[in-house]
């Protein structure tokens, strides 16, 4: 018997339970990309300041949207955390802060467009070039979930070249222990292109890095530890610091970042001479003489250091070193075989100062021997603080590095005040509160601030020293010292100076 399929019930119900069978699939296949991946952020800028990152899931005005978070600001090399987001589609703002307020709605914006988050993988936003004509590259990163990595102690690795002026080259890795010479080749890294996954044993590693098809190594890094299953990016961008070598690497992982030096980076040194005259230092006339040295051998020699002035920079090898300060007139010996430890690609100045202690001559710890009451007698102690330079090169704000080398029994810390024009001192945003013998750093918008100088004495604070600061986008980063002077009616007075200046 013959009959028309497409009429039959029999037919038509397998059609029908086919076509439900479908909409399931169908709805299973819509479920996997329900899921969460990650958004993270990396400022590769080197003249840009903190970037605030905002993921919004509309960009319209709309009080009720689900997604809408401006993370925290990332610095010039940093990084930011993975950032767990819903699988969706959102628009993404690069941006940065420009007034006093960090709220999105007052942050300068320099990027926008929109990005997919997929579950298990990572949305990998790197800001790179001007900040004014900033490069934005994304790349989407698998998250790397594989139990043979645990099992066969591994890790992960990926990496990435973003030096503009060397396009490409090839990246090789060697155990700690070894050279290039027991170096395996890992891939050739080309501009802007994020390489495919890589697994290593987990261990100490040196990369190294060298021109297409050369064996002639241009960069060697300080060993670095991956002693646990995770995933890196090996980033290789230009060198910002003082040493001669074209590259260095920032190790991007899960949570933070590394910047590994070329190991043999030259290191750049200077001293400022802040020691004031003193009835407690009576040959003293103001000049003093330093001598570096590695063992006995000198390599360099500084004479005649006025105080109030920083001498030349010197450029040398990475490494330890020693130094010596003298009396210039009478070459009495102020301090002797300090350690001067040079880190590589780094640029830091000594501060030499004095600092008035009680004489305890029997060690006892009894400065007042005949019990009058008054201490026996004081004697100046010559000392030293370093400070490595800043290597920013931001334009929208700048670091200071304010350094208190104040030696007084009135008080212990100053705190330094920053006030704009529509603040007075109670109300500044801006403030650091810095020990005698200390330092502290804090990063200022382009703007004019007047400073002070202020110290709490028996009860009451006195200003001891005020001055102005202009800040715009052809300023440095600042030093900002703070040291007696017998001349202010305070004793005291700050000097501001441009890091880059001492040279």
């Amino acid at each position: 018997m013959k009959f028309s399929k497409v009429g039959h019930p029999f037919y038509q119900s397998l059609m029908l339970c086919i076509s439900l069978s479908i909409f399931v699939l169908a709805g299973c296949s819509s479920s996997d990309d329900d899921g969460t991946g990650y958004v993270k952020f990396y400022n590769a800028s080197p003249n840009a300041p903190g970037i605030f990152l905002t993921v919004d899931e509309n960009l319209d005005d709309d009080d009720d949207d689900e997604i809408e978070v401006t993370y925290s600001s990332v610095d010039f090399t940093e990084v930011s955390g993975n950032n767990a987001l819903d699988t969706d589609t959102y628009f993404i703002e690069l941006a940065w802060q420009d007034e006093e307020s960090s709220d999105r709605s007052d942050l300068e914006i320099i990027y926008e467009d929109s990005v997919k988050i997929k579950s298990d993988t990572i949305s990998f936003v790197a800001l790179t070039g001007d900040v004014r004509e900033p490069e934005v590259l994304r790349f989407d990163i698998d998250v790397v979930d594989d139990d043979d990595d645990d099992d066969d102690d591994l890790f992960n690795v990926r990496l990435l070249n973003i030096h503009a002026d060397i396009q490409e080259v090839d990246v090789y890795v060697s155990k700690d222990n070894e050279t290039f010479n027991e170096a395996e080749f890992l891939a050739t890294a080309s501009y802007q292109d994020l390489s495919d996954n890589m697994k290593l044993e987990q261990d100490q590693y040196i990369f190294y890095i060298t021109l297409p098809g050369s064996t002639d190594v241009i960069y060697t890094s300080v060993d670095q530890s991956y002693s646990v299953v995770s995933q890196y990016i090996i980033v290789l961008r230009d060198n910002t610091g003082v040493g001669s070598s074209d590259f260095t690497i920032d190790s991007i992982g899960i949570n933070g970042i590394t910047e590994l030096q070329d190991v043999d980076s030259e290191a750049e040194f200077g001293f400022y001479n802040a020691i004031s005259s003193n009835d407690y230092l009576p040959d003293y006339q103001g000049k003093i003489d330093i001598d570096v040295r590695i063992g006995s051998t000198i390599k360099v020699e500084i004479d005649d250091l006025v105080k109030g002035e920083f001498s030349e920079s010197t450029i040398t090898s990475n490494g330890d070193y020693a130094f010596d300060v003298l009396n210039s007139d009478t070459s009495e010996l102020y301090i002797k075989d300090a350690l001067l430890s040079l880190q590589e690609n780094a640029d830091n100045t000594i501060f030499l100062y004095g600092r008035k202690d009680a004489i305890d001559d029997d060690e006892d710890g009894d400065i007042d021997e005949n019990g009058d009451g008054i201490v026996d007698d004081y004697e100046i102690v010559i000392k030293s603080l370093t400070l490595t330079k800043s290597s920013s090169s931001s334009i929208y704000s700048h670091g200071v590095k304010v350094v208190n080398l104040a030696n007084s029994e009135d008080f212990s810390r100053v705190t330094f005040y920053f006030v704009l024009n529509d603040e007075i001192i109670s109300t500044a945003d801006n403030l650091l509160s810095v020990l005698q013998e200390n330092s502290g750093s804090l990063t200022l918008l382009n703007n004019t601030y007047d400073i002070y100088a202020i110290a709490a004495i028996d009860g009451t604070d006195i200003v001891l020293d005020s001055m102005q600061m202009v800040l715009n986008e052809t300023s440095q980063e600042q030093y900002l010292i703070f040291e007696q002077d017998e001349n202010a009616s305070s004793g005291y007075k700050m000097l501001l100076v441009d890091q880059t200046s001492v040279d």
